[in-house]
């Protein structure tokens, strides 16, 4: 009886150490990116435009920016209301000239189809020209030839992975507390 007791205790000990170290595992082999967008100051709603996803740039492309937590992003960008922040799935360490995907093809982009959205996943490089940058080329937001049909795209897709449950994207407070989809 009382072996079967210490058995029992031990592999409980052992079951509940392998819970306690996956909890703890799991977020920090989160790699996220992130970027600082304006929202309504009363409601904290994020405004889901072109002004908040603009592509630019040569060759153009919708720019994010790595950091180790929502802290740190709020560091690193001050003045920031809002974050958009992107899991991504297949990264961990990540050399000049990697990339990622950023959605799957099971969510909508949602955007107007006069601005010739195409399809997720969008690829997302790694060319940390600054440090920690991120970059989703504007090909694979469109195949408009404007960057304002790109920024009104990457918009839309951002705020339909924003509202798609377990899609990676997700929204952190800024200098507002309420902020959301």
């Amino acid at each position: 009886m009382k072996t079967s007791r210490l058995r029992f205790r031990h592999r409980l000990a052992i079951a509940l150490a392998a819970f306690a170290a996956l909890g703890l595992a799991s977020p920090a082999m989160a790699y996220s990116v992130y970027r600082a967008v304006n929202a309504d100051a009363t409601t904290g709603a994020v405004a889901w435009n072109a002004a908040n996803f603009g592509v630019s740039g040569n060759p153009p492309t919708l720019s994010f920016f790595y950091f180790a937590s929502d802290v740190a992003a709020q560091a690193g960008f001050p003045a920031a209301q809002c974050f958009v922040k992107v899991d991504l799935p297949n990264t961990n360490a990540p050399a000049q000239g990697d990339h990622d995907q950023v959605g799957n093809a099971g969510i909508p982009v949602g955007a107007n189809p006069a601005d010739q959205p195409r399809a997720f996943p969008w690829q997302i490089d790694f060319d940390n020209n600054p440090a920690g940058h991120w970059s989703i080329p504007k090909a694979q937001i469109t195949t408009a030839p404007a960057n304002n049909a790109a920024s009104r795209v990457a918009a839309a897709g951002f705020h339909s992975l924003a509202i798609t449950p377990a899609s990676g994207v997700t929204i952190v407070n800024g200098t507002l507390v309420n902020c959301g989809p």
